[in-house]
């Protein structure tokens, strides 16, 4: 079974169920399936073939995951680029992948006014003609296991970004983990409102593969959500921390609850105790955190619905990031590769069937990201007796911002293109509301100047990425090697905290 395999038989089994409801209409899964195999004929007139790379550049639509499984179909590679990105980081991307065919709608464009040659541009205007409902299911494909699935950008510690690689097999276990791990049924109601490029469009693949029904939305917005929720009685959802602060920040006091959702989901960030106590009040026994990267995607640890509930005796567990999943094997070890004992500190290690393949046009960090065949995550963290890991730092220079990835050496690259910027170092500091908000510390050339710095950001960065604050200094302390002392900038912050993230 591959997964192009599992879509095709949920979209023939599943006929007029709903599969998936915009703001615009439901289509059912025979709807859905005629649309796939129109954006999948496109394909094949752009001459895309098994194992040729398609970027994915479309908002949160129905066009997104017809796309998606259309390529799927046709056995080919999926790159999905995120809608925040400016148009110089596409334009990057798009030389870094060289795929045959950009995928993409009208915000799409905007963000790609320019596309280098040789790559054929499909773009979808909507609407879907009559003609397209009637158009059979594209047949099952031949693809192997072992032949890619997707290239999936990440942003990099050299500032160059990494094409992380999964295979055929690789998704469709991940698929499996979701069904086995999310609570994901024919009978789930979910709503996904954060980019379909990242957790959202795998749980939104797992929905479908399950015959589930899936509301997706542009963006977050917390009324919206709620009233989503009211009206169609969501059952599951997904989020990250930030958004569901807001939503607690809306409706605490109201006496209202989130009576039909058995599944709250939360990830991508780490969640303070403190908001973490607050929605447990508000929405019940519905909790679920999970731990993952792209490397390895959801689901490497899980706290549990359970954990949540015994948390009320023991409220040390909600700093906990779970324990290992159905699927995937979780350890701590040295910077030797050898594994380490109960509460010993020491890198966050992994071994999953659903680990990475490779690194895109990169072999030598590939190989330094394993310990034979454990996946080194770059988390620092701990693995108490009864199996509960604890994160503690990070070895790469990161922050976690909204649910987002934001590396430090990317940013310091944007500032340092400003003349008046002599130096730039960014760091993750705590923040209520993104968990860790991005921070800019900047010598200028001259201190008296007067310097816009947040509109030189938005020419060259994604709004996620841009600092939401600066400091000017005279000088950026240096450890005894001559580098940028970011524990000696960080520590102000993060003064009194048990661990350095958030």
């Amino acid at each position: 079974m591959n997964p192009w395999n599992a879509f095709r038989r949920s979209l023939a089994c599943n006929g007029d169920r709903p599969a998936v409801s915009t703001s615009e209409q439901t289509w059912t899964y025979r709807e859905l399936g005629h649309v796939v195999a129109h954006v999948s004929g496109l394909l094949e007139q752009a001459g895309v073939d098994i194992g040729d790379r398609v970027v994915l550049l479309l908002g949160n639509d129905i066009g997104y995951v017809a796309a998606d499984l259309a390529i799927f179909s046709r056995g080919a590679v999926k790159t999905p680029l995120n809608m925040m990105m400016s148009a110089p980081e596409v334009l990057r991307a798009l030389e870094f992948v060289e795929p045959t065919a950009i995928v993409l709608d009208a915000a799409g464009r905007e963000r790609c006014p320019r596309v280098p040659e040789g790559i054929a541009v499909i773009e979808l205007a909507g609407g879907w003609a009559s003609e397209v409902r009637q158009l059979p299911l594209p047949p099952e494909s031949p693809v192997t296991g072992s032949d890619p699935a997707g290239i999936f950008l990440s942003g990099g510690t050299t500032g160059l970004p990494k094409g992380i690689i999964h295979s055929q097999d690789t998704i469709m276990h991940n698929l499996w983990a979701h069904l086995i791990d999310a609570g994901i049924d024919a009978d789930a109601k979910l709503l996904l409102t954060t980019p379909l490029p990242h957790s959202a469009g795998l749980f939104t693949e797992s929905a479908l593969s399950a015959g589930a029904h899936v509301w997706i939305e542009p963006g977050f917005d917390a009324a919206r959500w709620v009233s989503l929720v009211e009206e169609h009685q969501i059952t599951w959802s997904y989020g990250v921390p930030t958004m569901l602060k807001r939503i607690l920040d809306l409706t605490e006091g109201s006496g209202w609850s989130p009576k039909s959702i058995r599944t709250f989901q939360y990830g991508s960030a780490p969640m303070s105790p403190g908001l973490l106590r607050r929605a447990l009040e508000s929405f019940g026994p519905v909790l679920q955190q999970l731990y993952a990267q792209t490397e390895c995607p959801q689901y490497a640890t899980l706290l549990r619905k359970s954990d949540h509930v015994t948390a009320a005796d023991r409220p040390e567990l909600l700093a906990s990031a779970g324990r290992p999943s159905t699927m995937c094997e979780v350890s701590v070890r040295d910077p030797e590769g050898r594994r380490l004992g109960d509460d010993e500190i020491g890198e966050v290690c992994l071994r999953s069937p659903y680990v990475m393949v490779g690194y895109w046009k990169n072999p030598e960090a590939f190989a330094d990201r394993f310990h034979g065949e454990w996946l080194r995550t770059g988390d620092v963290g701990r693995i108490d007796a009864e199996g509960y890991l604890f994160l503690v730092d990070r070895l790469a220079d990161m922050v976690v911002s909204g649910g987002m990835n934001v590396f430090s050496i990317e940013v310091e690259a944007a500032l340092s293109l400003h003349p008046s910027v002599a130096q730039a170092a960014v760091i993750g500091v705590p923040d209520e509301e993104w968990g860790e908000r991005v921070h800019a510390v900047v010598v200028l050339r001259d201190s008296a100047a007067d310097v816009d710095l947040e509109s030189h950001c938005r020419e060259h960065l994604a709004a996620y990425k841009r600092p939401k604050s600066y400091d000017l200094v005279e000088a950026l302390p240096l450890t005894t090697y001559g580098k940028v002392d970011k524990k000696a900038l960080r520590a102000p912050y993060w003064a009194g905290s048990a661990r350095g993230v958030n």
